[in-house]
């Protein structure tokens, strides 16, 4: 049976760049009794990018080559909780406590970081099925300030990225893809999702190693659905 790993912690991503999108399958248009033309089309896709990753060097570069042969050219995948550079600022969240505070002593942790604010989490409203294209989020925090574009998930236990194509109403938003898996009043919508993915081909993946560290490695991965992954893939 496939496996579903993790990818390492020491992973950065500096470059996404999507290899997919919405695709009209089935589409044309048909003349109605009154002579008017009508257009039809059906959606469905997969999400897909292409990802590089920063240059690494001794145990980080050891974890990453490791997680690249773990994956087998596709037959496993990994869970990667995406991180979107261009997602709303935590002002712009409803956060406004300070982004980095330390210990009530003023002492940061061994790291040298402060606390640092997350984003919050926003409760579902709206029970929404397998493969509906809808949403509906409550009014906290940011749950009515999604736009087009904006990135969502949902937890506990969603594998799936979804990106806003309309504001039906503030809090009621079109997506796409549609929902790989149920949503209900218990769950909730997070601006960090997660994705199970998997090379796309025995190429998809690039490693390159200079004199100094890693360079060039990069890998072409698409998403396994969230039903998929659960009945396909071990933990």
């Amino acid at each position: 049976m496939a496996r579903l790993i993790s990818s390492p912690d020491s992973t950065v991503v500096i470059a996404s760049t999507p290899i997919s999108g919405p695709n009209a399958r089935g589409s044309g248009s048909t003349t109605a009794s009154d002579g008017s033309e009508q257009t039809f089309s059906s959606i469905g896709d997969v999400v897909a990018f292409d990802f590089k990753f920063v240059a690494r060097k001794g145990a980080a570069a050891r974890r990453e080559r490791g997680w690249f042969k773990a994956l087998h050219s596709g037959v496993n995948a990994t869970r990667f909780t995406f991180c979107d550079l261009d997602k709303m600022s935590l002002t712009d969240a409803g956060i406004q406590s300070p982004p980095s505070s330390n210990w009530s002593n003023g002492q940061p942790w061994a790291n040298g970081l402060g606390w640092a604010a997350s984003y919050p989490l926003v409760s579902v409203v709206a029970a929404s099925s397998l493969d509906s294209g809808v949403v509906e989020l409550s009014p906290d925090f940011w749950g009515h300030s999604l736009d087009i574009g904006d990135y969502v998930g949902f937890m506990p236990f969603h594998f799936g990225m979804y990106t806003i194509t309309e504001v039906i109403v503030p809090g009621k938003y079109r997506i796409w893809p549609r929902l790989r898996r149920a949503i209900t009043t218990d769950d909730f919508a997070t601006l960090t999702p997660t994705i199970a993915m998997r090379p796309i081909s025995a190429g998809a993946i690039s490693q390159g190693r200079g004199l100094f560290m890693t360079n060039s490695q990069s890998i072409s991965m698409v998403e396994v659905f969230d039903y998929d992954v659960r009945s396909h893939f071990t933990g």
